[in-house]
């Protein structure tokens, strides 16, 4: 009993991240440097969710991507922001940097991704579970609980069975 409310509870947790992140309500990203010690750490995982330019904030820490490279995203926290017609150019830097970052990043759309919150050290079994041995054993697990479960409930006693069926 205890342990299906517990199962039912975790995949209740897991649907309700996996609609958020399909609505765009939140976002995830593992803290891969130590830039912004001690605020958010190597291993962290922050929590993204999006908000209207015209509502960023110096002190806020955002997610971008740095100018001429589209592949690399970047959270630093906003020092400046200049506003101009539908452009926002903020100057960020690391917290456990000495000095701004040295570029300008340009916010073009119409919402930025900001952390509100941190899941400490999460981002370690992320990073480990991308390695491909361990994605196999995920999965081989995941096949073997499926297949025991199944064959629990066909090779069950006949009475046990009949005492779950509902009454006619």
């Amino acid at each position: 009993m205890l342990s299906s409310i517990l199962l039912g509870s975790i995949i209740l947790v897991v649907l309700a991240v996996v609609v958020g992140m399909v609505l765009g309500a939140w976002r995830f990203t593992v803290i891969d440097t130590g830039s912004m010690r001690p605020t958010l750490k190597p291993g962290d995982v922050a929590v993204l969710t999006s908000e209207s330019t015209a509502d960023l904030k110096r002190g806020q820490i955002v997610a971008f991507h740095p100018p001429k490279e589209p592949n690399v995203t970047v959270m630093h926290r906003v020092v400046s922001i200049e506003r101009t017609n539908s452009i926002s150019i903020i100057q960020t830097k690391g917290d456990a940097n000495n000095a701004n970052d040295q570029w300008r990043a340009h916010i073009l759309g119409d919402t930025v991704w900001h952390e509100t919150h941190k899941i400490p050290m999460v981002g370690y079994l992320a990073a480990w579970s991308q390695q491909r041995p361990i994605r196999l054993g995920v999965l081989l697990s995941a096949v073997g609980l499926t297949v025991s479960l199944l064959l629990s409930w066909i090779w069950r006693p006949p009475n046990a069975r009949a005492r779950r069926a509902p009454a006619a």
